[in-house]
């Protein structure tokens, strides 16, 4: 028979105690201190990796007089499956709530430049661990961040430690009326020794705590938000507690800058990745020099300062026999010249299948860059064709592509420049002409780019004059004397030789 337990000896708690929420107490801390006073059982946390398992509540009278009185509301297997149920649902609450911490790291970011979402997960435990050392060291309970939005005008919670994270959902407040925010963005810091007191409502304090301090955050001179810490009951402050505020911020801006800075290296990363991507098209899609035809050489060659060009040259046998050479240069000089000389040899290449003179194939290329031409449009280009059991050939030129006739006793002119670039009007305004390419004789032509950089027709003539001279590869030869003039604009060339039989 056992001996009833006085009730002044039993364990008690009212239910407010119970419920009650501590300041600064998670919504998930508080959903379990309410389904422990519920259901009189609570989690064990000794076995996360094998299940939810639940143990009795230290709530629980357990020395009740009757039995019945000492068992849990509700039964074991019952509270171990809600148990798992809101464990699961508590897990993924917990995901999203990290996923909105991280969204709030990177849109307080944009008041510094844009963020780098691949350091946004990073970034945000460095200012939360920022936050929890600023906390630790001054003795306070609490922290956040609230950043100004583009006009000035509202403050909106981003990050929040120590405090209820449905704080990150909040209304934005006004910044008019803050009295602390606002003389925190004129001076170093704001110290609230009693925030219970008569001049409490004065300062406009985001939360109901005891005391805190204010501090701004700057991106160079310019503030950009605040940093509240706050602690739960009114405490004495000195300039340790600003000093320590003002670190903190100055560490929540550096890692916001650095952040932003990846984000900035990741951009050009990617520009930079682009434009390799199209270089390396260009680069497979230019023709490798061979024998076009017995006794015919061709090759070409560009040089360009930057990763891409916008020029190309081209060969080919026609289904007739005969042998046509191109060769094009946008006036374009950036990325979108690289574009607009594409679109023309697409237009080459269209118009090659059937019968056409020279005038007639630039005609129908302008037609193709004028009809697409939402800018300027504008393509210095050469187009030639040649029998090659005679050598007789023809060619029209629109632009600025020179091009000369070299042996081994001299060189003679083949085109004129300064004529207006295919695209500029709906007809055409070119030069047209007929040669013959001799035995030992090579056709070279090439862009204004060799002008500009101060390689002269002269120069050139005389480079494939030498190398005809010494039986060497006349491109070779040529590209060897340009290498002493600076690249500052793009070199594109073509040649073609005729071997003795």
């Amino acid at each position: 028979m056992s001996t009833p337990v006085p009730s002044y000896l039993r364990l008690h708690l009212g239910e407010d105690a119970q419920t009650a929420a501590r300041p600064g107490q998670s919504s998930s801390d508080q959903f379990w201190s309410a389904f422990s006073a519920a259901t009189g059982w609570r989690i064990d946390d000794r076995h996360k990796a094998d299940g939810v398992q639940v143990l009795p509540a230290v709530q629980m009278d357990v020395m009740a007089d009757d039995p019945a009185d000492s068992q849990p509301p509700v039964v074991k297997e019952t509270a171990t499956e809600l148990a798992s149920v809101a464990r699961a649902m508590a897990t993924e609450i917990d995901e999203l709530q990290s996923l909105v911490r991280r969204q709030e790291i990177e849109l307080a970011s944009l008041a510094t430049v844009q963020f780098s979402p691949a350091r946004s997960e990073a970034a945000s435990e460095a200012i939360h661990l920022t936050l929890e050392r600023a906390i630790q060291a001054t003795g306070f309970d609490a922290a956040a961040v609230y950043m100004l939005d583009d006009e000035t005008q509202y403050l909106k919670t981003r990050v929040v430690v120590g405090l209820p994270s449905d704080r990150l959902k909040s209304e934005p407040r006004m910044l008019r009326g803050s009295r602390a925010d606002l003389e925190a963005m004129v001076q170093d810091a704001v110290l609230m020794d009693d925030l219970r007191g008569h001049l409490a409502e004065t300062w406009n304090a985001p939360e109901s705590f005891g005391a805190a301090v204010c501090t701004a955050i700057y991106k160079g001179d310019l503030p950009i938000g605040t940093l509240w810490l706050f602690a739960n009951d009114p405490k004495q402050l000195d300039p340790s507690h600003s000093a320590i505020a003002q670190m903190a911020s100055s560490q929540i801006t550096q890692e916001l800058s650095s952040a932003a800075q990846v984000r900035r290296e990741q951009r050009n990363r990617s520009s930079v990745d682009a434009i390799n991507d199209i270089a390396a098209w260009q680069y497979s899609s230019l023709p490798v020099g061979k024998w076009l035809a017995p006794g015919w050489l061709v090759d070409g060659m560009i040089e360009s300062p930057h990763d891409w060009s916008t020029g190309w040259h081209m060969w080919d046998v026609l289904p007739d026999g005969s042998m046509i050479l191109a060769m094009a240069e946008a006036s374009d000089p950036r990325a979108g010249g690289a574009m607009i000389a594409a679109t023309a040899r697409a237009a080459l290449t269209a118009h090659s299948g059937y019968q056409h003179t020279p005038h007639q194939m630039l005609q129908r290329i302008n037609d193709t860059l004028w009809e697409t031409n939402t800018t300027d449009q504008l393509v210095s280009l050469l187009y030639a064709r040649l029998n090659p059991e005679t050598g007789q050939g023809e060619l029209a030129s629109a632009g600025d592509i020179a091009g000369l006739i070299a042996g081994k006793y001299g060189y003679r002119p083949l085109t004129r420049t300064g004529d207006k670039p295919l695209g500029t009007a709906m007809k055409i305004e070119c030069y047209e002409s007929e040669f013959r390419l001799a035995e030992g004789e090579t056709l070279v032509t090439y862009g204004q780019g060799l002008r500009a950089d101060g390689i002269s027709q002269e120069l050139v003539g005389c480079c494939m004059r030498s190398a005809l001279q010494s039986e060497q590869n006349a491109l070779a030869v040529l590209r060897r004397e340009m290498a002493g003039f600076p690249n500052r604009h793009e070199r594109g060339l073509l040649s073609l030789s005729r071997r003795r039989g």
